[in-house]
């Protein structure tokens, strides 16, 4: 035989035991770790609070660190229920604990149909509340609508009427716009009426129609006594509307008071 063909038997065989080797290797298996091996030796109800992890085999076994607990402010539960004004999550470890819901910011205004306070939203109606109790809207709004002792008092808005400010402020940067109103008020009327021997004149409302039609600054003693008043002459706001109050309907104002300390 030729020391080819020699190799050439040399190199089949060796790929032979290569390839048996392989499939023989993929075929062993071996037996998966229990959860106990894993570390997974206690139950949910042991490891409550406390970081956790569940056995991937078998979720009824967990782990859990015994030094590291999971507290109620950790997750972010740092109200106490009582503080809500409306709804609210409660800590899954204290019932005591939760996230306040909140509906707007202390000092916020909003109209309703409701005619009472509810979640936190207290009726405009002048009425006094305790400085710490309702301490997030003490410190929107102070005393800037009267106090009495250690009580403040928020806004009478019953029969007025709302004006967009030209700036916003709150707290002690309050312009006196959003604490004091605005008298109602119509410009003024004004006209006069001079009488001559020769001459009478007028400016104002007043007028005094000419003989043949129309209006004129003045006209000579000869035209005679009869003058007219109108008050769209002196401002063109007469005339164009038949009330001073317009169109409205009634609601019911309230103001946000945030958190409320029991």
């Amino acid at each position: 035989m030729s020391y080819q063909s020699l190799s050439y038997l040399f190199l089949s065989s060796a790929a032979v035991l290569l390839v048996t080797a392989a499939e023989t290797s993929a075929q062993t298996c071996t037996t998966a770790p229990s959860c106990s091996e894993l570390g997974y030796t206690k139950s949910a109800s042991q490891c409550s609070g406390k970081h956790t992890l569940k056995c991937p085999f078998d979720s009824t076994k967990v782990s859990c660190e015994d030094n590291v607990i999971i507290s109620c402010d950790s997750l972010g539960f740092t109200d106490t229920v009582s503080e809500c004004p409306g709804e609210y999550v409660k800590c899954p470890t204290d019932a005591t604990k939760g996230k306040c819901i909140m509906e707007a910011r202390a000092g916020d205004l909003k109209y309703s149909l409701k005619g009472q306070n509810h979640n936190g939203w207290l009726l405009c109606n002048g009425s006094y509340y305790d400085k710490t109790k309702y301490a997030e809207l003490y410190a929107a709004i102070s005393t800037k609508f009267g106090s009495s002792g250690n009580k403040f008092r928020v806004p009478y808005y019953s029969n007025y009427f709302f004006k967009g400010a030209a700036s916003s402020f709150t707290g002690s940067n309050m312009p006196s716009s959003f604490t004091t109103y605005q008298q109602a008020g119509l410009p003024n009327i004004t006209g006069t009426i001079h009488v001559g021997r020769s001459e009478n004149s007028w400016a104002g409302a007043f007028r005094k129609p000419q003989q043949s039609g129309g209006y004129s600054s003045h006209h000579d003693a000869r035209d005679g006594g009869y003058y007219t008043f109108d008050a769209s002459l002196s401002n063109s706001i007469y005339g164009r509307s038949s009330t001073v109050t317009p169109q409205n309907y009634s609601v019911n104002v309230f103001i946000y008071a945030g958190k409320i300390k029991p």
